[in-house]
């Protein structure tokens, strides 16, 4: 179980003031669930450490439970009994059936909820026709006032008046019957072995100033309004503050050695003072020297990281004139494979052609070739036949018939060599 904060009450560890306090609540439900038809089921909303549910559970049948996991725990390891069960879940979302309890209980369990108004709808919910809801929470203007200095509680989500308790409450329940809490001395005549006891207390009925209220609230009537006083067997106030004072003395003894013991380890403690004064004075120097340096050292990293910056800025422009250069590698490079497309294409054209001439070409000079040799037959022939005219010429210019008619003027005058 956690530590002691003031907000949830563990009985050992609470002195008995304020645990009584928090039990007259619960001696109040009792009187309240004796007078229910019995078998009485109670349940104990935002139960707490435990100690109240085990009040309880002396006259009826108790479900309890809390939002803690570690309340839940510290209950059920000190306070589990027969009749009793303890659960974790919340107030503002109750698990339970309609109309299941004759009584339910939420001590100073309001104030701590954002939704306050669920936990009044759904224990309206879950309560019988005739049963009764016992809710109760400290009166803001009082708690404000006495916690002085200390401001509000940082536990506390929302406080009330008596005016605005009572409002919430009539807005739920038709039947609502809110009673003061105080905290009052008492002067009590008791014999050894006493038959009985008389009360004499007519209580305060003044709201604005209770320290709490706790009301109760119903679907039907309320029978009792009667004043309710608890006197605990520990509220001997005066035996009390005699143990208190006691337990001080003892405290205020030990404050004494121990601050004796801390004025002999002063004048220890003054001397290592001066010690480290004087390691102080070095190590500030040293430090000094070390602040200067690191003075010189931050200039020297703001310089490279200007030159860095620099070359940063450089090596980016540079990336942004070797990706245009890269662009235009690659342009250049698919104009170049066009053109050398283009230009396989037209070579192959002009070879094709080339061919094509190679083969008309060597078809002429096949058929020149063919002519020639023809024209160079026809060449001898023609030759071989002018000798022969040429030799038949002679013949005839040699015969002795050509000659005599030549000079009697007849016949074909011929020219030498035909």
């Amino acid at each position: 179980m956690s530590e002691f904060t003031g907000e949830r009450v563990i009985p050992e560890l609470v002195d008995a003031d304020l645990l009584n306090e928090h039990l007259a609540r619960y001696r109040f439900a009792n009187r309240v669930a004796a007078a229910l038809e019995k078998p009485v089921r109670v349940l104990d909303a935002g139960c707490g450490s435990g100690y109240g549910t085990a009040e309880l559970s002396a006259a009826a049948l108790v479900t309890a439970f809390d939002i803690s996991r570690e309340a839940v725990a510290h209950a059920r390891a000190h306070y589990q009994r027969a009749g009793v069960h303890f659960f974790q879940a919340a107030c503002e979302a109750l698990p339970f059936a309609p109309e299941a309890f004759d009584l339910v209980a939420a001590f100073e369990v309001i104030e701590h909820l954002y939704r306050w108004r669920e936990l009044l709808a759904d224990a309206n919910r879950v309560l019988k026709p005739s049963g009764i809801l016992l809710v109760s929470t400290p009166n803001r203007d009082y708690y404000a006032e006495s916690r002085g200095d200390a401001g509000p509680n940082p536990f506390h989500l929302h406080e009330f008046d008596y005016e605005e308790f009572r409002q919430a409450l009539d807005a739920i329940f038709p039947h609502v019957r809110i009673w003061t809490q105080n905290h009052a001395e008492a002067i009590v005549f008791s014999p050894r072995n006493p038959r009985g006891s008389v009360l004499e207390a007519s209580g305060s009925g003044d709201p604005p100033g209770a320290h709490f209220y706790l009301a109760a609230c119903s679907r039907s009537p309320i029978a009792f309004d009667d004043v309710f006083a608890w006197l605990p067997s520990s509220a001997n106030l005066l035996r009390e503050r005699e143990r208190h004072i006691a337990k001080l003395k003892g405290e205020l003894e030990k404050k004494d050695a121990w601050l004796r013991e801390n004025i002999e380890a002063h004048g220890e403690l003054q001397l290592r003072h001066r010690e480290l004064t004087a390691e102080l004075q070095r190590r500030n120097e040293w430090a000094a020297e070390l602040d200067r340096e690191i003075a010189r050292r931050d200039n020297r990293i703001r310089e490279l990281q200007e030159e860095h910056a620099t070359r940063l800025a450089w090596i980016a422009d540079l990336e942004s004139q070797l990706g245009r250069a890269a662009a235009e590698i690659a342009r250049l490079a698919s104009e170049t494979q066009e053109l050398r497309e283009q230009a396989q294409t037209e070579i192959n054209r002009l070879e094709a052609e080339n061919a094509e001439l190679r083969s008309q070409a060597q078809s002429r000079i096949d058929r020149l070739e063919a002519t020639l040799v023809e024209r160079t037959e026809w060449a001898r022939r023609l030759d071989a036949e002018i000798a022969e005219y040429r030799e038949e010429l002679r013949r005839i210019g040699s015969s002795k018939w050509l000659r005599a008619g030549e000079k009697l003027g007849l016949g074909p005058r011929l020219r030498d060599g035909q």
